[in-house]
């Protein structure tokens, strides 16, 4: 096993990311029938893409690591007949489509990596049909700025007013929920902010640090993710909380 890396590495799915994805996915079927043209843009290892096109949906995985990419094709070959997952090498500030192309577009936890966010959101936007939906996440909160976000690359972290402007300069209609509190939040501080910071110390492979190859353990333990995400699920009842972790949105573009 070698050095994590932010995003490329299949090991990275535990509670935190099921029950994000499952958020995630329940706000674009909210969003959009099933089914249809779907961009995930930066799809990563295609957990997402891979869950979308389950439900019916052609998905386009756009990334630019060629890496990922190769994950997310085998990931879609391994899920069987019927799942149709299209690895696509693309710039989120550059997307190589047609304006007015996709139904519905998402992006998790990504724009906080891209320097020209704003413009990511334009390109976003620009290749939605109109009607059509974009949906995400991003992590909340510069006051809960830790090692964490110093590992993954963020270039910074969303309060819902910013969030909110960036999307509708963006020609969008968005709806902005802070979510993630009070369990979750709990987690982050207790648990994976500390995970993390080991994370961003370890200068060796994985396999070098026994507490880091433990918790990837555990994350592949199926009974322990649904048990801590069953957790996780009482923090719909607070959606909207100024203190949660992250940021979900749905953005609507104008009919014409």
């Amino acid at each position: 096993m070698g050095k994590a890396e932010w995003g490329a590495d299949p090991e990275f799915f535990g509670p935190r990311h099921a029950h994000r994805e499952d958020r995630l996915v329940r706000a674009i079927r909210r969003s959009v029938p099933p089914g249809g043209l779907h961009l995930e843009c930066a799809a990563g290892v295609g957990s997402l893409s891979v869950t979308l096109a389950r439900t019916g949906a052609t998905v386009v995985a756009a990334d630019m690591s060629l890496r990922s990419l190769a994950v997310v094709a085998h990931r879609a070959e391994a899920a069987g007949v019927g799942v149709t997952v299209l690895p696509v090498v693309a710039d989120i500030t550059n997307l190589p489509f047609p304006d007015d192309t996709f139904p519905s577009v998402s992006s998790a936890e990504t724009l906080e990596h891209i320097p020209a966010d704003a413009a990511a959101g334009r390109e976003l936007a620009r290749v939605l049909t109109p009607g059509g939906w974009l949906c995400g996440t991003v992590p909340a909160d510069p006051g809960q700025w830790s090692d964490w976000d110093d590992w993954g690359g963020h270039l910074r972290r969303y309060q819902k007013p910013g969030m909110t402007a960036m999307l509708s300069s963006a020609g969008l209609e968005p709806e902005v929920t802070v979510w993630g509190w009070p369990v979750l939040r709990i987690y982050d501080d207790v648990f994976m902010t500390r995970v993390n910071r080991r994370r961003l110390h370890n200068r060796g492979s994985l396999d070098d640090d026994p507490a880091l190859a433990r918790v990837a353990d555990l994350g592949k333990k199926r009974w322990l993710v649904n048990l801590v995400r069953s957790a996780f699920s009482i923090d719909r009842l607070f959606d909207g909380a100024p203190w949660g972790v992250g940021l979900l949105f749905r953005a609507r573009k104008p009919s014409n």
